[in-house]
């Protein structure tokens, strides 16, 4: 018959314009965290991104790899030369800015094992140590994430979705050995 008005907004459907926006920003969100790893990786030498025996990569090879990652990976959204050239851009950019923070890591690593080798602990030092790398991180971070959305932006929205799938079809790869 006549069915209970709901009295709590927060339990009714989003409208689907919303909806498309919440969608987008998840994947918007999930694009940012993915590359954003992988910059920063790139940035600090990390696994996978080192030469024979542990030989950090330089400047150029960086911006080598992530050209060829953009290109291989726009190619799968039907990118144009001009998006892949700008979305290349914007992550280069990054990626330089944050290997331009390896100097100061590499301090605090020196600091950190200067205050741990010390005959007593100074737990003063250590905490500003401990919090100027969480600064670094921070500003590395929001730096990633710039140029994550300013990528994005490139992009049109099918494109970014059709990138997500693409992206959650490997990610599942690896996880499932391929399956």
């Amino acid at each position: 018959m006549n069915e209970p008005v709901n009295s709590n907004p927060s339990t009714t459907p989003l409208p689907r314009a919303r909806r498309g926006l919440l969608i987008a920003g998840v994947i918007l969100g999930a694009i940012t965290l993915l590359v954003g790893v992988k910059a920063y990786v790139f940035a600090k030498g990390g696994p996978g991104w080192h030469h024979g025996w542990g030989e950090q990569m330089s400047s150029e090879e960086i911006a080598d790899r992530i050209q060829h990652g953009v290109k291989y990976m726009l190619s799968e959204v039907d990118a144009t030369a001009d998006q892949k050239t700008k979305v290349t851009d914007f992550l280069q950019a990054a990626a330089q800015d944050v290997h331009g923070l390896d100097d100061q890591h590499l301090a605090a690593r020196t600091q950190i094992h200067e205050i741990l080798s010390a005959p007593t602990i100074d737990r003063a030092r250590l905490e500003s140590v401990r919090a100027d790398e969480l600064r670094l991180a921070d500003q590395a971070s929001k730096r990633i994430v710039t140029a994550i959305a300013d990528a994005a932006e490139v992009l049109s929205p099918e494109q970014r979705t059709k990138l997500m799938d693409e992206m959650q079809k490997r990610h599942h790869g690896w996880h499932s050995g391929g399956k």
